[in-house]
């Protein structure tokens, strides 16, 4: 490709270069397997994403409620329980709380103890990101020592104040429903 260079007098400026032309627009077709590599790509990058419609609370370090812990024997057996719940329009996670460390205290009282001490509890919130219907899926793991005590347990759990859940009236649909 040849170029000239013309040049007027007193103009130093050397000429712009030549804009090359792209071709027409160029169509592709996609196809199935093409489309579906799209959707799957998709689906990774936001597995991989932080999910920002989940709430997580906790509760921090184990904790035991206030002269529990002194009047309890040495004999300390590790307890947990994990429940799952599906509520709508709301998600009180007091509520919730208490009827997961319900089901652990009977559990340790399966075991011979009485109370609960050193209780740790978390509580993940899933929002309704694609759910029409609003619903709401919760996970709640508490974990605690059962032992015995000559202090009646206080049947609460600890750190309530530090429990995060959705404004609204809650109705619980489902129960540790998997």
């Amino acid at each position: 490709m040849l170029r000239s260079r013309t040049r007027s007098s007193g103009s130093s400026q050397p000429a712009s270069p030549q804009q090359t032309t792209v071709s027409p627009e160029r169509k592709t077709r996609l196809g199935m397997a093409g489309v579906a590599n799209i959707f799957i790509r998709m689906r990774r990058f936001e597995n991989q994403a932080i999910k920002p419609h989940h709430i997580v609370s906790a509760s921090g370090d184990p904790r035991s409620h206030p002269g529990l812990a002194e009047s309890a024997c040495e004999k300390k057996i590790p307890v947990e329980w994990v429940d799952n719940f599906v509520c709508v329009g709301g998600v009180n996670v007091a509520t919730l709380l208490r009827a997961t460390r319900g089901t652990l205290l009977d559990q340790a009282d399966a075991l011979g103890a009485n109370a609960l001490v050193d209780e740790q509890w978390k509580c993940t919130i899933c929002g309704p990101k694609h759910r029409p219907n609003g619903t709401f899926k919760v996970q709640i793991r508490y974990t605690a020592c059962a032992t015995r005590s000559s202090q009646l347990d206080p049947h609460r759990p600890i750190t309530l104040d530090q429990a995060k859940g959705v404004p609204g009236l809650m109705t619980i649909i489902k129960r540790n429903d998997n």
